[in-house]
């Protein structure tokens, strides 16, 4: 019921957003937020089919857009390279893909890289790999979730990307064999639903402080329920 009634307040404030939001900020603020949400359906999905370890891949996911969208939020000028780098990503797909483009597209695709190119360079001269110069990482500690970087997102992580520390979670003994964790199976369900929740009530608090919804009580409620949901769990 808890998730059932942060999922309605998502719902509602989304369409307060929408009628409210009118600088490229809350527009950005609004989709990161909205991504994040997305992503808890899928978790949702996930680890109500027994299948934690993928939900656990998924708030991975939504850690970073909720930390982008924090981050954003209290570093207002940086909003503009969020957008800009668009046209980055855009040129790079071209050089993969030209004969996707038509000659118009191209010259347009081109321009636009030109003219955003140096705001991304480097000292060195290379064009950075990410819209931002920090790290998710350090982005995280900016807006004080450091602890939430090292901890259920470092995992997710190593679940993602495969790593030594991975296996060791994947990996099951049955008799004398070694066996991947079967599904459905209960493993990491729980933590995946503890993390995506958190991550949806920073979203929406984001959301609220940045289009300046007035849903404050509503999202102290929607803490209280979650303290109330959690906190038995060990």
């Amino acid at each position: 019921n808890a998730v059932a009634d942060d999922w309605n307040l998502a719902f509602e404030m989304f369409n307060a957003a929408q009628a409210k939001m009118s600088q490229p900020l809350e527009r950005a603020v609004y989709l990161l937020v909205s991504m994040t949400a997305s992503g808890f359906q899928e978790l949702l999905i996930l680890a109500g089919n027994g299948a934690g370890v993928g939900a656990v891949k998924i708030s991975r996911g939504m850690f970073e857009s909720a930390v982008m969208a924090e981050y954003l939020r209290t570093n207002v000028s940086e909003v503009d390279d969020y957008f800009e780098y668009g046209r980055v990503l855009m040129w790079k797909r071209l050089q993969q893909y030209s004969d996707k483009f038509t000659p118009e597209k191209i010259k347009e695709v081109e321009g636009e890289y030109n003219r955003v190119r140096q705001r991304f360079t480097t000292k060195n001269g290379d064009v950075r790999n990410h819209w931002n110069k920090n790290s998710i990482r350090r982005m995280a500690a900016a807006i004080g979730r450091e602890k939430q970087y090292e901890l259920p997102y470092s995992i997710a992580a190593s679940m993602h990307h495969g790593n030594y520390e991975a296996m060791l979670w994947h990996i099951k003994r049955k008799e004398k064999q070694l066996v991947v964790e079967e599904l459905p199976s209960m493993e990491w369900v729980t933590q995946a639903l503890i993390s995506g929740h958190v991550y949806l009530l920073q979203a929406l608090e984001t959301l609220n402080d940045c289009v300046q919804l007035g849903f404050d009580r509503r999202l102290e409620d929607a803490n209280t329920r979650f303290g109330a949901v959690w906190k038995p769990i060990p």
